[in-house]
């Protein structure tokens, strides 16, 4: 078993936060994400799209 912890904060790099997330979760987390961003007058784009999510 693979112990090795990933820490997503540590991906954090000056006004943007990347976070990596399994292609099965990835709109799940997507929509997640562009609702807390949305509830802090804040941007989420989506690179795969390649625009801003709503």
């Amino acid at each position: 078993m693979n112990s090795t912890r990933h820490y997503v904060i540590g991906e954090a790099s000056s006004p943007l936060i990347y976070f990596p997330m399994r292609w099965s979760m990835a709109e799940e987390a997507s929509a997640y994400a562009a609702e807390v961003a949305a509830s802090m007058d804040l941007n989420c784009f989506d690179p795969q799209a390649r625009k801003l999510r709503p």
